[in-house]
């Protein structure tokens, strides 16, 4: 049986004023997280892959991914890597698209936070 970890995404900032929470954070964002955290995981596996669980938590809004924990050690090791080298050239082509993208909807947020836990 596979061990679970889990990732932590959380963004932080404002929307209208109004400090950002899970009720105020739009679908279309929640969507993108979705489908950028499944590629920074899985790059290239499609078929056979860990199954990621999803919730959604207050404290600004923290996006939790649950899946099995080799997966987490390698993404913990990802960005260890991207802090230590501040930038992501080294990454293949999916995954550095899924880091960017990522940003890309944070950065209208303030702050992106990744957490890796086991």
């Amino acid at each position: 049986m596979n061990k679970i970890g889990y990732i932590e995404i959380k963004v932080s900032g404002s929307k209208e004023n109004l400090n950002l929470t899970p009720n105020n954070h739009d679908i279309r964002e929640i969507i993108a997280i979705l489908q950028n955290a499944k590629n920074l995981l899985f790059p290239y596996k499609k078929k056979g892959r860990s199954t990621i669980s999803y919730k959604i938590e207050e404290g600004s809004v923290k996006h939790i991914f649950k899946t099995s924990i080799q997966h987490i050690i390698v993404f913990n090791a990802i960005i260890a890597q991207i802090q230590q080298q501040q930038n992501i050239d080294f990454l293949d082509l999916p995954t550095a698209k899924a880091i960017e993208n990522i940003q890309d909807i944070v950065r209208k947020k303030i702050m992106f936070l990744p957490f890796a836990h086991r």
